[in-house]
């Protein structure tokens, strides 16, 4: 006798199961299962909906999501672009990002740019071709791009003011930073410097501002500024460079933890005691700021609440005028300042702005 094979098979098995198919076994027309399927246009009683979904269980029937796609006129994909894919800070908002959109019964697909523009262009293009319903875009080009000509709504996210035009989502960097930089200078901290990125928010950056903002409020002559990539080598090299401008240095704002990691390692190379000598505190407030030692405290960006913005944003109607949603920072207290690690939070304010 023969051995069973893939020629006695039944004729069931070797081919895709059909619309047909379910409706032949939950007893009902191909135009039935569809309502079922797509969840319209018309109502389907729920004993008859059940049979059909468990018609469908039973036969491993899969819809045909590009088939849907089509009649709808929408893929329920988004695109999101970022520059970093290796920064925690990125990490963490793409988790909430794909978190919000899967709320509202939509895919992201990702793409990492490496900071280059050719690259960032070619990723654009290739989303396009695979019918994104929308983009996100986080990177230093995003706002060459225009929405008319991309020819689906466009978000530009972790943007700190509003563009004409344009759809932008943001934390309030400068008022975060201010907070913070205020919050050393209530511990006593006289000369504060600022680790900033060497690109980005825009010139002056935001969180430089804000800096520059607590220090004058408070009286106080603005300390150091070193510019160096958002990074932890960044960081390393600009605590090491502000020890040896100022000797006199008892604080120390980094524009993100990152730099703000790279700092705390120099300043124990160097054995400076954190905070006993230098405070230090940053912007962003990743998981990264949580397991530091000593903790960082900082002014944490709120991603979930970018993440739910940025989506929704994507779904209305844009305004000629432009569109910004800007999310207030929490400053969170840690041990890297001087108060105890438990961390105190700030109520948060969502505002929506037309510019």
């Amino acid at each position: 006798m023969a051995t069973s094979g893939e020629g006695d098979m039944p004729t069931q098995a070797r081919r895709s199961v059909t619309r047909s198919d379910v409706a032949r076994l939950a007893g009902v027309s191909s135009a039935v299962v569809s309502y079922v399927v797509n969840d319209g246009p018309r109502p389907v009683a729920e004993k008859t909906a059940k049979r059909v979904r468990e018609a469908m269980e039973k036969l491993g029937y899969v819809p045909n999501a590009s088939a849907r796609a089509l009649r709808r006129g929408k893929t329920e994909t988004i695109g999101l672009i970022i520059g970093d894919s290796l920064n925690p800070f990125f990490v963490q908002y793409t988790f909430e990002l794909v978190t919000a959109a899967a709320a509202r019964g939509k895919q992201i697909l990702i793409g990492d740019s490496r900071q280059s523009k050719t690259v960032e262009k070619s990723i654009v293009e290739e989303l396009l071709s695979r019918q994104v319903d929308g983009l996100l875009l986080a990177s230093p080009f995003a706002r060459h791009y225009n929405a008319d000509v991309l020819g689906v709504p466009t978000v530009l996210i972790d943007y700190p003011g509003g563009i004409p035009g344009r759809l932008t989502v943001g934390s309030a960097a400068e008022a975060g930073a201010e907070e913070v930089v205020a919050h050393l200078v209530s511990h006593g901290r006289t000369r504060v410097g600022l680790v900033i990125g060497d690109h980005g928010f825009g010139n002056p950056d935001p969180r430089e501002r804000g800096w520059r903002n607590a220090l004058v409020a408070a009286g106080l002559a603005p300390g150091p500024v070193v510019r160096v990539p958002f990074s932890r080598e960044g960081g390393y090299a600009a605590a090491k460079a502000l020890l040896d401008e100022d000797p006199n240095l008892d604080a120390l704002f980094a524009s993100n933890d990152l730099q703000a990691i790279g700092a705390l390692r120099a300043l124990n190379e160097r054995g400076v005691r954190v905070p006993e000598d230098v405070a230090v505190a940053s912007f962003d407030g990743t998981k990264e700021s949580e397991f530091s030692w000593p903790p960082l405290t900082v002014a944490k960006q709120q991603l979930d609440l970018l993440a739910a913005g940025a989506i929704r944003l994507l779904e209305e109607p844009s305004s000629a005028m432009g569109r910004h949603l800007q999310i207030d920072t929490i400053l969170v207290r840690r041990a890297s300042c001087g108060c105890d690690d438990g961390g105190v939070e700030h109520p948060s304010v969502d505002l929506i702005a037309a510019i």
